[in-house]
């Protein structure tokens, strides 16, 4: 997770850690890069300030390090400009403030579950009759 506003990023991670996800904070982009590096998936959380401050390239940086990652715009309505952009450098979707708990945890658990490998299903045939 790397969000610039404060009041946000702690609201999403006690939202996180209430519901037993548990975020890893990263305070700059290089430290974000060096979190995820090498990891099969994740999802990051990045806000509009993060953007306006380093740049939409912190997308491509982002799946440079980790491919497998899903990336998460927290965006307000003065910032939805970005929003766009975002979208076209693969971004996996946008939050508007207010970030409602259940609109956070539907996109974790979509993410999660496209993720989880599915079971074989048995067929009638493969049952003893």
């Amino acid at each position: 997770m790397f969000v610039g506003n404060e009041e946000v990023r702690n609201n999403i991670i006690a939202l996180c850690r209430k519901n037993n996800y548990y975020p890893v904070i990263a305070t700059d982009p290089e430290q974000l890069i060096k979190k995820i590096r090498g990891k099969g998936s994740a999802i990051v959380f990045v806000d509009h300030e993060v953007v306006n401050n380093y740049g939409a390239r912190i997308y491509s940086r982002i799946n440079v390090a980790c491919p497998g990652c899903d990336v998460l715009l927290l965006c307000d309505q003065a910032h939805r400009d970005l929003i766009k952009e975002a979208m076209e450098l693969s971004v996996y979707a946008c939050i508007l403030a207010p970030f409602e708990d259940w609109e956070v945890l539907t996109m974790i658990r979509n993410i999660l579950a496209k993720k989880k490998p599915r079971g074989l299903k048995k067929s009638y045939k493969d049952q003893p009759s």
